[in-house]
C-alpha cells in the first residue's frame, strides 16, 4: 500500500475515529466456494472505511397517476438506486405523502396502472415483488413476490374491469391479476424465443404484447388465451424490441427501439403510418382538445425535438401542440386541478427527474410542478482513478452521472451528466474516459478544465456497429482502447480505438469471432484483450472459452490468438506487471503469459463459481507494490506472484480501485469503501525534555514532536516511534518494530533498523554515527530528504544519503533524489508549468538508489519536460549526455539547450530514443558545444507529436566516459 509522507500524528478526526472503521481478518481461500488448498496469509492490519454513497439523485423509469377520496392529485415515483425509493406526493401542493424504500440492487419500476378505483399497481425488476398502492389509506403493499416464478416486470397495463396485466422477463410471459378475488393467471409465453415482454396495453377483450430480443407484437384473448401474431411493420424485423405499445380508439401504436412509432389500424388490419422521432414512453389517453373552436378527439404523443404531436384518431392526422416540455415522458395521468384556468381533466406527466407538466386539452394552459419526491442512492456500477489518482464511480440506470471521491479527504463530488450509464472509466493523460452504456456512446472529459456536460465532456460518440456497453478501457498510446459487447440479442462485440483529442474512433468488430471484449491491457505498442463467449442479453453463446488476443494498431491486424485457460468462458482481467509479464484472471483462474514467447507459463485456480451469469462488470486485477491485487465474484484478493499464495481479503466487495496513495477501494450497493493502512496513533506524545532515554514497547506508539531526549531510544518488536525536529542524544535501536518515522531530527549516536515489519521512514536528519538497516520489509524512504550521517551508511539505508560523486558529473541530483516533488527538485525545473502533467517523480521503478522520474505522455499535440539547471561548458568541446531509461512504450526526445554569456539559447537539438522495453538501458549521446555558448542545460522531454511512458534514472552531462553516477 501506499504510505503518507505527512507526520503520522497530523491526522484529521475522522480519521482517528476510523469512519465507521473496521479491522479485517481475511478469509482464507476455501471458505467461500473456492477450489484449491493454497496457503493464505491469516493476518491483515488494513482498516475498512465505509465513506458512503458517491451518488444521490432522481431517475423513475415511470410515474404513476391518482387521486384520493380528499380530492388531492398524487403523482407516484420510484427513483432507482440502491435501494430504490419511492414516494407518493401531492403534485399541486408538492407535499411528499409517503415513503418506502424498495429493497435491493438497483431496483427499476417500468410502469404504474391505475386502476378504476384510484388504487395503482407496479412490479418490480430483479426483486420479483408486486406492489399496490392503496390510495384511500395511502398505503403500499406488497401482494405477492415471484408469480409464477417470474422475478422481472416491464410492461404493465390495467383493464376497465380492474384486472392488471404484466410483461415479464425471462420466460417473456403475460400474466394477470384480479384485485376483486385476490386470483392471478398465467397465460404463459407470448412468443419463441423472446425473453422479454417490454410492452403491453389491453382493450375490452385482447392484450397486446410487445416482445424483444426475438421481436413481435402478439395479441393475447383475454378470455380464453389464444394468440395470434400481428405482423410486424415493414423494415421492423431487424429491432430488438417493441419498446412502447399503446391501444387508442381504432388503433395501436407501437414504438420500436429506433424511435420510430408504427400506426396499426384495426379497421384495415394494417400498419398505416409511422412516426419518426418519437420519444416515447407512452402516448396520453385520448382527450377532446379545442383549438379555434375545433373539437378534436385525441392523444398526444411526446417527441424528441419538439413539444409533441396530438394524433386524431377520428381521421388519423397530427399536428403540433405546445405542452411546455419536449422529450421523454413518464406516462400520462388525466386530472382535474385545482386551478381554475385548468378546467375540467388536466393532462399532467413528469420527467424521470420528478418534475410534472401540466396541459389542459380545452384552453391549452400549462404549468410545471416540483413535488418532493425522494431521491434514491445510486447502486455503484463501475470504479476507476482518475488522472490525478482520485477514485471515479459511475452510477447503475445513471444518470445523476460520474462522481469523484478525492484520494485524501474521501469526500465525493457529483458531475452530473445527462444521459447514459457509466460502464467503464478510465484515465488517458489529462483526460477521463467514460465509456456508457446504452449504444456505446465515449465521453472524453479534460480534467484540467471545468466541468460542463455537453462542452467538456463533449456529447461523446457512438460506436456504432451494434456495440452497446463499453466493458474495457486501456491507455494505449496516443488512443484509448475499448471493448464492447453488443447490443440485444446480438453477438459480437468489438475493439474500437478512441482518440478523445478528436472524438476520431476506428472500430474493429469480431476480433475474436461472435465473443465480447471484456479486459485490455497496453505494452509496447500492443493492445492485448480478453474476451468472453456472451453477447448481449437474449441470445444465447455460440462459442465456449474466453480468448486472449493481441492487436497491433499499427497493422490494424489481430497478431496473436488463443484460449489461455481451457474451459474458462470469459478472461475478465488483464495487467502487466514490472518486468513486462502479462497476467490475467478469469472467473476462477489465475494465469501467466509472456508476451515474447506468447505462452502460457502457468495457470493456477482458486475459487469454483460459475461464470455464466455475472461476466461483464466488477471483475479487476492490478499490478500493485509487488503483489497482484484483484476482484472477482465480490472476493477482493492479493496474490504473492512468487509463491501464487493468496489473501482474500473481503468476500462482499463490488469492483476495485486503487487510488494514488495506494488504497483499494470498492462497493457495496449505492456505498464506497476503502481499505487502507491505518493511521497510527499517538499513544503518548513527548514535546519537552524525556530524561534517562526511551523504550517503545509493543502496540505503542511513541511521538516526538520537537522534543529532546537525553539517552537514547530503543523501539521493541511491535512498538512504533514518530519522531519530528527533535534531538535524541544516544543511539536509536529499533528490532521488529512495527513503524518508524523520523524526520528532520539530531541523533548523536548510531541508528540500527531492523526487522520493521510496515514501513521505515528516515528523512532530513543528522546522524553522529553509522546508519543500518536490514531485513525491513519494505524499502526505508528519504521522502526527498537526503540524510546527512557521520559514519557509514549500509545495507538498506545506503542510499538514504547523497551518492559520493567523484565523476565528471556537472550536474546536480543526477538521480532525482533530492526535492519533494517535479515542482520543487534540488538541480532540476519544469520546462512549462504545463509540464507537470507529463513528468512525476516515482519511487516505482530506479536503476540506483530509491526515485527516477516517470514519463508518461498520451498526447499528440502536448508536451512536457524537467530541465537541469545551467552548467558551465566551453565551446567546441563534445560533452556526453546520457542516463538510464527503463522504456514501456513509444519515445523519449531528450534535449540539450546551449546558452550564450546572457543567458539567450544559441542552439539546441534533440534526439529520439527508443531503447528495449521492460528492461533499465543506458542511452548515451554526444554533442558538440557550439560557438558562443558557454553554458548548457539538458532536459528529459516527450515533445508534442511524441507519445510513451518511460522511468528516467541517473542523468550525466560531462566529459565522455564519465561515471553517470550522481
Amino acid at each position: 500500500m501506499g504510505h503518507s509522507t505527512k507526520p503520522r500524528w497530523a491526522v484529521t478526526m475522522a480519521a482517528l475515529v476510523g469512519l465507521a472503521a473496521t479491522m479485517l481478518t481475511p478469509t482464507a481461500a476455501g471458505a467461500t466456494s473456492q477450489a484449491n488448498d493454497v496457503a493464505v496469509a491469516s493476518e491483515s492490519n488494513l482498516v475498512e472505511e465505509d465513506l458512503g454513497p458517491t451518488m444521490t439523485g432522481y431517475g423513475s423509469a415511470s410515474v404513476g397517476y391518482t387521486t384520493d377520496p380528499d380530492g388531492r392529485n398524487i403523482g407516484l415515483f420510484a427513483s432507482t438506486g440502491s435501494p430504490s425509493a419511492f414516494s407518493a406526493v401531492d403534485i399541486e401542493t408538492g407535499e411528499r405523502l409517503l415513503e418506502y424504500d424498495i429493497d435491493g440492487f438497483g431496483v427499476q419500476v417500468w410502469e404504474f396502472v391505475t386502476t378504476p378505483n384510484g388504487d395503482v399497481y407496479f412490479g418490480a425488476t430483479k426483486t420479483g415483488e408486486v406492489f399496490q398502492y392503496d390510495v384511500e389509506n395511502n398505503e403500499l403493499n406488497v401482494i405477492a413476490v415471484e408469480p409464477f416464478g417470474q422475478t422481472h416486470f416491464f410492461g404493465a397495463a390495467a383493464g376497465s374491469d380492474g384486472r392488471v396485466y404484466f410483461g415479464t422477463y425471462r420466460d417473456g410471459k403475460v400474466i394477470s391479476y384480479d384485485p376483486s378475488t385476490d386470483e392471478w393467471h398465467d397465460y404463459g409465453s407470448v412468443l419463441d424465443g423472446a425473453m422479454y415482454v417490454r410492452s403491453i396495453d389491453v382493450d375490452d377483450e385482447h392484450i397486446y404484447a410487445g416482445t424483444g430480443t426475438t421481436v413481435g407484437v402478439v395479441q393475447v384473448d383475454i378470455e380464453t388465451g389464444a394468440m395470434a401474431e400481428i405482423g410486424l411493420p415493414a423494415g421492423a424485423q431487424d429491432e430488438q424490441f417493441v419498446q412502447d405499445l399503446s391501444v387508442r380508439g381504432e388503433y395501436l401504436f407501437a414504438r420500436m427501439s429506433d424511435a420510430v412509432l408504427h400506426v396499426y389500424s384495426f379497421a384495415q388490419e394494417a400498419w398505416v403510418d409511422e412516426i419518426p422521432q418519437a420519444a416515447g414512453q407512452d402516448l396520453s389517453p385520448v382527450v377532446t382538445t379545442n383549438e379555434s373552436d375545433v373539437e378534436r378527439r385525441e392523444t398526444l404523443i411526446p417527441m424528441q425535438y419538439s413539444d409533441g404531436l396530438a394524433f386524431d384518431i377520428d381521421t388519423g392526422e397530427t399536428r403540433e401542440i405546445s405542452f411546455g416540455h419536449r422529450g421523454q415522458k413518464r406516462s400520462f395521468g388525466l386530472l382535474e386541478l385545482s386551478d381554475d384556468e385548468f378546467p375540467g381533466e388536466t393532462l399532467v406527466t413528469a420527467t424521470d427527474k420528478g418534475t410534472f407538466y401540466a396541459w389542459n386539452p380545452q384552453t391549452g394552459a400549462t404549468a410545471t410542478f416540483e413535488p418532493d419526491v425522494a431521491p434514491s442512492r445510486y447502486l455503484i456500477r463501475s470504479l476507476g482513478v482518475g488522472p490525478q489518482g482520485d477514485v471515479w464511480t459511475g452510477g447503475y440506470a445513471s444518470p445523476p452521472g460520474l462522481a469523484r471521491t478525492d484520494a485524501d479527504s474521501g469526500e465525493s463530488t457529483l458531475y452530473p451528466t445527462r444521459t447514459g450509464q457509466p460502464e467503464e472509466i478510465v484515465a488517458h493523460g489529462d483526460y477521463l474516459v467514460a465509456g456508457m452504456y446504452t449504444k456505446a456512446r465515449l465521453h472524453a472529459y479534460d480534467t484540467t478544465q471545468g466541468w460542463s456536460w455537453g462542452s467538456n465532456p463533449r456529447t461523446g460518440i457512438r460506436l456504432g456497429e451494434e456495440q452497446d456497453r463499453p466493458l474495457a478501457l486501456a491507455s494505449a498510446g496516443d488512443v484509448v482502447a475499448v471493448g464492447t459487447m453488443p447490443t440485444y440479442g446480438t453477438l459480437g462485440g468489438a475493439l474500437s480505438l478512441f482518440d478523445p483529442e478528436t472524438d476520431d474512433v476506428d472500430v474493429f468488430r469480431n476480433v475474436v469471432n461472435d465473443q465480447t471484449v471484456l479486459s485490455l491491457a497496453y505494452r509496447g505498442g500492443l493492445i492485448y484483450g480478453g474476451t468472453g463467449i456472451w453477447g448481449g442479453i437474449g441470445v444465447e453463446p455460440s462459442t465456449s472459452e474466453g480468448h486472449l488476443f493481441i492487436f497491433d494498431p499499427a497493422t490494424s491486424e489481430v497478431v496473436y490468438s488463443g484460449v489461455p485457460v481451457p474451459g474458462a468462458e470469459n478472461v475478465s482481467a488483464l495487467t502487466f506487471d514490472d518486468d513486462g509479464n502479462l497476467w490475467g484472471f478469469t472467473a476462477n483462474e489465475l494465469f501467466k503469459f509472456d508476451p515474447t514467447t506468447r505462452e502460457v507459463v502457468l495457470t493456477e485456480r482458486y475459487f469454483d463459481f460459475d461464470d455464466s451469469s455475472i461476466y461483464a462488470t466488477g471483475r479487476e486485477l492490478f499490478w500493485h507494490e509487488g503483489k497482484l491485487v484483484g476482484s472477482s465474484n465480490n472476493q477482493l484478493f492479493e496474490i504473492d506472484p512468487e509463491t501464487l499464495e493468496m489473501t482474500v481479503l473481503l468476500t462482499d466487495a463490488y469492483g476495485l480501485a486503487i487510488d494514488r496513495n495506494g488504497s483499494y477501494y470498492y462497493a457495496r450497493q449505492a456505498n464506497l469503501y476503502r481499505l487502507a493502512e491505518p493511521d497510527l496513533v499517538c499513544t503518548e506524545t513527548f514535546t519537552d525534555t524525556v530524561e534517562g532515554g526511551l523504550v517503545v514497547e509493543a502496540d505503542e506508539v511513541a511521538c516526538l514532536d520537537g522534543a529532546r531526549v537525553n539517552d537514547g531510544v530503543t523501539v521493541t518488536a511491535g512498538g512504533s516511534l514518530i519522531a519530528e525536529s527533535s534531538s535524541i542524544r544516544g543511539e536509536v535501536k529499533s528490532n521488529e518494530a512495527w513503524n518508524v518515522q523520523i524526520r528532520d531530527s539530531e541523533i548523536r549516536g548510531a541508528v540500527t533498523v531492523t526487522g520493521t515489519q510496515d514501513e521505515v521512514v528516515f528523512s532530513g536528519n543528522t546522524v553522529r554515527g553509522a546508519l543500518e538497516c536490514s531485513e525491513n520489509s519494505s524499502q526505508p524512504h528519504h521522502e526527498g530528504s537526503l540524510n546527512t550521517v557521520a559514519g557509514s551508511a549500509a545495507g538498506q539505508c545506503a542510499v538514504l544519503v547523497p551518492i559520493e560523486d567523484d565523476s565528471s558529473n556537472l550536474l546536480v541530483n543526477a538521480g532525482f533524489e533530492e526535492g519533494a516533488d517535479v515542482t520543487d527538485i534540488h538541480g532540476w525545473s519544469l520546462r512549462w508549468p504545463a509540464s507537470a502533467h507529463y513528468v512525476s517523480l516515482t519511487d516505482d521503478r530506479s536503476s540506483d538508489g530509491i526515485r527516477s522520474l516517470h514519463v508518461r505522455d498520451t498526447s499528440t499535440s502536448g508536451g512536457g519536460g524537467l530541465v537541469s539547471d545551467s552548467v558551465p561548458v566551453e565551446a567546441g568541446t563534445t560533452y556526453e549526455f546520457s542516463f538510464d531509461q527503463y522504456r514501456i512504450d513509444g519515445r523519449l526526445a531528450p534535449t540539450i539547450f546551449f546558452d550564450d554569456a546572457d543567458g539567450n539559447v544559441v542552439d539546441q537539438s534533440y534526439e529520439l530514443v527508443e531503447p528495449a522495453l521492460d528492461t533499465w538501458e543506458r542511452t548515451e549521446l554526444n554533442f558538440e558545444v557550439p560557438e558562443g555558448a558557454v553554458a548548457a542545460r539538458v532536459m528529459i522531454y516527450s515533445s508534442s507529436g511524441v507519445v510513451g511512458e518511460s522511468f528516467v534514472d541517473d542523468v550525466y552531462f560531462g566529459v565522455p566516459g564519465g561515471l553517470g553516477e550522481g
